[in-house]
């Protein structure tokens, strides 16, 4: 039987060879008992999950496209749907942005399904943003907000 090994594992194997006095075929034949040796549950595992993430890929992928062929096919069945008012509401698109300085916000109380006054956002980092409130500035993670928009944006 033949291998061909990399010119990097090809030298770590020689330099094994020197190490142990083993030669090249007895290291390679033990190494190969080694890994046909170990348990798989590991393996198999990351395997069976890789492969189900994979699944799960092919079938969200399947699903979206399906949604957009029968959004098209919509679209299509339907010349009065062309006007891009008419296509807004077949095919809504939301739109999605960053918190920015100028916004209002709803504040989730603490303990409380209610929200505070509107508020407007004087600062924002990552995770968290400042409001300017009644008795003077307040930090709050942007998970406790709610986005208000201005009537301006409509």
């Amino acid at each position: 039987m033949t291998i061909e090994l990399s010119s990097e594992l090809y030298t770590a194997l020689l330099k094994q060879v020197k190490t142990t006095g083993k030669t090249e075929t007895e290291l390679v034949v033990e190494g190969l008992r080694q890994v046909l040796s170990q348990p798989d549950d590991k393996n198999t595992e990351k395997d069976r999950l890789a492969i189900l993430e994979a699944n799960l890929e092919k079938k969200l992928k399947r699903y979206v496209d399906s949604l957009i062929k029968d959004r098209h096919s919509n679209v299509a069945a339907n010349p009065e749907i062309s006007d891009r008012k008419s296509l807004e509401r077949v095919l809504p698109i939301p739109t999605i942005r960053p918190l920015q300085v100028g916004d209002r916000v709803l504040i989730l109380e603490p303990d409380s399904p209610y929200y505070m006054a509107k508020l407007l956002v004087i600062r924002t980092s990552l995770i968290r943003v400042t409001v300017d409130t009644d008795t003077g500035e307040k930090t709050f993670l942007k998970r406790d907000l709610r986005f208000v928009e201005s009537s301006s944006e409509k």
